[in-house]
């Protein structure tokens, strides 16, 4: 027979009823709480009749007192011969073996309290990240990052979650009817952590997707919590009781913490290292075949031997941005070439590029037509800019190359 389960534990703070009334029903059945962690909880075999559980979610039900117990209340409880055994969603469990424990009573409207609580976090934290999302799609030169790194992307979906989640429970909260008193889970707070971890795994196979070798740091941190999870479950079943297991846990939390403590930075470090060592090979993988690039090249206009060259790249699941520069002399050629998933996608980098150019060159663009193109010039610099479809492109090459034959090989490109 086995001694231990692991159960789903997601209730919503103002069901704290109907989460005493889980854990006594599950004490019913031979199982006492042993942990709650998110949106699961770990029992044990049980052979005390008499244990009870109560629910206070006092920490959650004002804003001034998110989170915190007040010491009065916990004595309160302890007196009575309760003692605290677990938290979920900011709920205090305790638990107590007497046969007949004095249940400390709770205000009337603790539950309207907490309500109102829950649905004035959601509401603020949802409009706070909607403000910061509104703010970054507005400022060009945070968009421009947004749409050429995977990072940001994905911090951005992770975001458009966050506020779509928050939003929808604040309206939940405020429109939901009179709660049964059956032992319901509330389905939304497991969707939120099977997102975040979602998230979190997406996060790591995207950052792999270009550097490999990033995926054994990143997973690092990942592999020390797995098997220090599986120790605390080990040690946690040979405690006989949720004291003893308390005093046994602490050491393995202290010394897990400080593994990681440890590991997280040395990883960082090593990644920060392998990561420039990497890019640094992948730059000379591309100059090596930077004549094949779309983009243009000093001998395109004038016969030089050999060029001095450089070159970076930005690649992400929307877009690759390439930046490409050629010197010979005090003749020189830079190329910024962006090609975007679509038209759509490209128009904010055209954006940025014309703000960025012009605050850069003090000068102001101007609008011209070629083959029935629209582009932009600096004369001051013999720079210009255009959007073909789905590709940006920004080129400012010598003075004595007439923008028509820039156009002309860019164009070329494109076709």
């Amino acid at each position: 027979m086995n001694q231990s389960c692991i159960r789903l534990f997601s209730f919503r703070p103002e069901n704290y009823h109907q989460m005493a009334h889980y854990l006594n029903e599950m004490l019913e059945k031979g199982w006492r709480l042993r942990w709650c962690k998110g949106t699961l909880a770990g029992f044990e075999r049980a052979d005390n009749n008499n244990l009870h559980y109560i629910v206070d979610p006092y920490p959650i039900s004002s804003l001034l007192n998110f989170k915190k117990f007040p010491k009065y209340r916990l004595n309160e409880y302890m007196e009575n011969g309760w003692y605290a055994v677990g938290k979920s969603k900011g709920c205090y469990i305790f638990c107590s073996d007497d046969e007949n424990p004095e249940r400390p009573s709770l205000e009337e409207n603790m539950k309207e309290s907490i309500i109102k609580t829950c649905y004035k976090g959601s509401l603020v934290f949802a409009i706070i990240l909607l403000i910061l999302l509104v703010k970054s799609f507005t400022t060009p030169a945070i968009l421009y990052s947004i749409l050429l790194t995977d990072f940001y992307i994905l911090l951005c979906g992770l975001v458009l979650f966050l506020i779509s989640y928050h939003f929808i429970n604040a309206i939940l909260l405020v429109t939901q009817k009179k709660q049964s008193t059956n032992n319901k889970r509330c389905k939304r707070y497991l969707i939120h952590d099977v997102m975040l971890f979602f998230f979190l795994i997406l996060g790591i196979l995207l950052q792999a997707r270009h550097e490999t070798f990033m995926l054994r740091y990143l997973l690092l941190p990942i592999f020390v919590v797995g098997v220090g999870s599986i120790i605390l479950m080990v040690v946690s079943k040979r405690a006989k009781t949720a004291k003893e297991s308390n005093k046994r846990l602490t050491p393995v939390i202290c010394m897990i913490g400080v593994v990681l403590l440890i590991l997280i930075p040395l990883s960082v470090q090593r990644l920060q290292e392998s990561s420039l060592t990497n890019k640094r090979n992948r730059a000379q993988e591309l100059l090596t075949s930077s004549h094949l690039f779309p983009v243009a090249h000093l001998k395109d206009f004038v016969p030089v031997p050999t060029v001095k060259n450089a070159i970076k790249e930005n690649n992400s699941i929307l877009g690759v941005n390439t930046l490409y520069a050629e010197e010979h002399n005090d003749l020189s050629v830079f190329t910024n070439f962006t090609k975007m998933k679509s038209s759509t996608l490209a128009k904010p980098i055209f954006n940025y590029l014309l703000i960025q150019t012009e605050k850069e060159q003090q000068a102001n663009f101007q609008e011209n037509t070629f083959n029935g193109v629209t582009y932009y010039s600096l004369e001051k610099t013999n720079t210009i800019l255009c959007q073909i479809d789905h590709v940006v492109y920004l080129c400012t090459t010598p003075s004595s190359i007439s923008k028509e034959q820039v156009l002309e090989l860019l164009l070329s490109y494109s076709l």
